[in-house]
């Protein structure tokens, strides 16, 4: 692999003629893969098109992390991602990223048995003491309001923002150079390899990998994966956790889709289902689904209904379809200039599965970027 000889920082300097791997996106997944990439001996330039790291929908999401998931393929990278947030000697900080404040995920009834084998996978794999509570009201602070819920008392919250950049840091360490601020225009071909058009420049790469989330639903020209990417509202809300409201651990309602985590001592982040697709991502928030994720979620907090509003956050997130065409199924689809893949749309779930997926896409990326170079 070839060195890329460019400063490393949130503000990289001039823009290279050429990099083993262009990543673009400077988000969760964007940074993860960027941080194996390097680590891996590749020469890599990340372009960010907004002023710093994880200002987009990694900015904005809750950062609930826990090994469960209903959906087997999100589960297998969970599980390890997981893991990873545990795991100190993985961190440039020297710390877990980890709040093990520990997660609930509540379902119906029916699917007991299905919870109690993934609470048997999970403990097998971690050593965790993941199990499930039927025919309790409440379970960690949490009121399972006639549900089932697999309690993962080892899982819990990151920061993504602090995950990313941690991530990027790591990158740099290891050679990378990271360009904020920096839009890509297209992505062509040239000679049988990508060449990325920027605001700075232009770069030949090995092959490129867009992890543009809700912005890949309206991507730059060479950049449109295979299959259609839609962006998806979402909108969460801090409130005030006063005594005697109960420390709860983080929270997922699968017949529902509601959720909450804490936020510190003190406060709670709430948020449940914004169907509102092809949403902007700037979009104001919007007061009566506020009020409503209120309301729906006082079946599993009652103290909600006496709690202070703090704030209420907008974004959007990406979906895709789960499936992909490329060399990492699943992971990456093709978008028909060679060697340029895109990162499949997370259905919100980017944050727990970033640290296995960007390992995976990492070595995907590199043995195709590797390919056909003297």
């Amino acid at each position: 692999m070839s060195q890329a000889g460019t400063a490393a920082s949130p503000r990289g300097g001039d823009v290279p003629a050429g990099a083993d791997v262009v990543v673009v996106g400077a988000g969760i997944t964007g940074a993860a893969v960027a941080h194996h990439l390097a680590r891996r001996g590749a020469s890599v330039v990340v372009f960010e098109q907004s002023g710093q790291p994880g200002a987009g929908a990694t900015g904005r999401s809750g950062g609930m992390v826990r090994a469960y998931d209903p959906d087997p393929a999100i589960a297998e990278l969970a599980l390890p991602s997981l893991a990873a947030y545990r795991d100190p000697g993985r961190w440039a900080s020297g710390r877990a990223p980890l709040h093990a404040v520990g997660a609930v995920t509540v379902a119906d009834p029916a699917r007991e048995p299905a919870l109690r084998e993934a609470a048997g996978r999970i403990n097998g794999a971690l050593r965790a003491s993941a199990h499930v509570v039927a025919g309790r009201a409440e379970a960690a602070g949490v009121r399972l309001a006639g549900g089932v819920a697999l309690v993962e008392p080892e899982a819990g919250w990151v920061a993504p923002t602090e995950v990313t950049a941690d991530w990027l840091e790591q990158a740099g360490a290891d050679g990378a150079a990271v360009h904020c601020g920096v839009r890509v225009r297209a992505v062509e071909a040239r000679d049988g390899r990508p060449a990325v058009v920027t605001d700075a420049g232009v770069i030949r790469a090995g092959a490129v990998v867009a992890a543009a989330g809700p912005w890949a639903a309206d991507p730059a020209p060479g950049l449109r994966p295979a299959s259609p990417v839609r962006s998806r509202s979402i909108q969460v809300s801090i409130v005030e956790r006063r005594p005697p409201a109960p420390s709860h651990a983080t929270f997922v309602d699968l017949r529902t889709g509601l959720y909450a985590k804490p936020v510190g001592s003190d406060r709670t982040l709430i948020g449940m289902p914004h169907l509102v697709w092809d949403s902007p991502f700037d979009a104001r928030p919007d007061p009566a689904h506020a009020r409503a994720t209120v309301s729906a979620l006082t079946a599993h907090f009652p103290w909600l209904t006496t709690a202070p509003h703090l704030s209420t956050v907008r974004g959007a997130d990406a979906y895709g379809p789960p499936g992909g065409g490329g060399p990492a199924s699943g992971l990456l689809e093709g978008t028909g200039v060679p060697h340029v893949w895109s990162v499949r749309g997370w259905n919100g779930g980017g944050v727990k599965t970033a640290p296995e997926a960007g390992r995976r896409i990492a070595d995907a990326v590199l043995a195709d970027a590797c390919s056909d170079v003297a």
